[in-house]
């Protein structure tokens, strides 16, 4: 399923290959734009997580180019895919425990930095399931390929869709969203649930993958 950050990606994509950027930089601008959002929402106002929201829609969609520019330039390495997997998951953690400083500011609620803490910890707990299907070379969830190790059958389940459409890109818009709408407590709770949920499918759909069993 093509996210609509990929679409958007398209022109930056097309530049960067013009400008001769390695894509290891390209991931490397795109993690210190994400610790810009990070500081950003901190701040806890309405026009601090604004501006983080649009910072870390610029993080997903360099994050998108640096795949992109290392395929189309036949620059693509597993140093690369590794940095780019790191980058991200300590960026998506940074985020929500960024929203969770900025929220618990407004509401002078204590309890809010622990809740962005725990949707921080879904983030970084999907993204190590993610790797080990990564280093077992395997999982639906990992660049929408359904692959199995070793020979195993995959099948197709109605729940891989759903984890095909859950991880396909598009987070960023849904926090833009939300900020444009000063709604970050709520997306907070929502965060920390369907993070979490989210690694708890990850590992039930894949367990016995995860697991090397292949039946």
């Amino acid at each position: 399923m093509k996210s609509i950050n990929r679409v958007l990606t398209t022109p930056f994509t097309a530049f960067f290959i013009r400008s001769g950027l390695h894509p290891n930089y390209i991931t490397l601008l795109g993690g210190a734009v994400g610790i810009l959002a990070f500081f950003s929402f901190s701040v806890g106002t309405k026009a601090g997580f604004v501006v983080g929201a649009f910072l870390f829609e610029v993080f997903y969609i360099l994050d998108n180019c640096d795949g992109e520019v290392a395929r189309a330039r036949s620059l693509s390495s597993k140093f690369g895919s590794w940095m780019d997997t790191l980058v991200d998951c300590f960026i998506h953690v940074l985020a929500f425990i960024g929203i969770g400083i900025g929220v618990s500011r407004v509401t002078r609620d204590p309890l809010i930095l622990f809740i962005g803490i725990a949707a921080g910890m879904g983030a970084f707990l999907s993204t190590f399931v993610a790797m080990l299907q990564k280093t077992m070379n395997y999982g639906l969830a990992i660049h929408g390929m359904p692959k199995a190790p070793d020979g195993a059958e995959k099948k197709i389940t109605p729940i891989d869709r759903l984890i095909d459409i859950l991880s396909a890109g598009d987070f960023s818009l849904v926090l833009l969203f939300f900020a444009l709408f000063n709604k970050m407590e709520l997306l907070l709770w929502l965060g920390a649930i369907g993070a979490n949920l989210f690694c708890i499918i990850l590992i039930a759909v894949n367990f016995k993958y995860l697991t090397g069993r292949k039946e």
